[in-house]
Parts: C-alpha cells; sequence; structure tokens
C-alpha cells in the first residue's frame, strides 16, 4: 500500500523532477550493489575475457585486377 501512495505522489510531480528521482534512484542501486569483493570479482572477470582473447591475422589478396564496388548496381539486379 505504501509503494502504491509513493507513486501516486510521484505521478503529480513534474518531469524534471521526477527524471532526477529517477536518476538519484538508479545511482543508489548501483552504490548499493557495487562492494569492493564485487568489484574485484568483476575486474577479475574482465581480465580472463580480455586474456582469452586471440589476436588474428588479416590476409589480403589480389583478385587479378581491380574491383570497382557500385551498390546500386547491385541491388538493381535484386530488384530493390
Amino acid at each position: 500500500m505504501l509503494t502504491q501512495k509513493i507513486l501516486a505522489q510521484i505521478a503529480t510531480l513534474p518531469l524534471a523532477e521526477r527524471m532526477s528521482l529517477m536518476e538519484a534512484f538508479v545511482q543508489s542501486l548501483k552504490t548499493a550493489n557495487k562492494t569492493s569483493e564485487e568489484k574485484k570479482k568483476t575486474a577479475a572477470e574482465w581480465e580472463e575475457i580480455f586474456r582469452r582473447r586471440r589476436e588474428f591475422k588479416v590476409e589480403t589478396f589480389d583478385l587479378g585486377e581491380d574491383v570497382i564496388v557500385d551498390r546500386d548496381e547491385i541491388y538493381a539486379d535484386r530488384g530493390l
């Protein structure tokens, strides 16, 4: 019941005040949710992701002649 009363009061506020209220609410959730242990865990997860990334090499090749790509010409064959 208390939640409904709060929501009714919020509905009467001007839009700018509602937006600032929402921003403050989201910020409080973010700060309450992040503890130092969670931050360390998140950092460790990102380090693992970056460690597992493998570099790749792009190999170029020659088609024997210059290829000019004309988008209109390509789509004209499709009827688009």
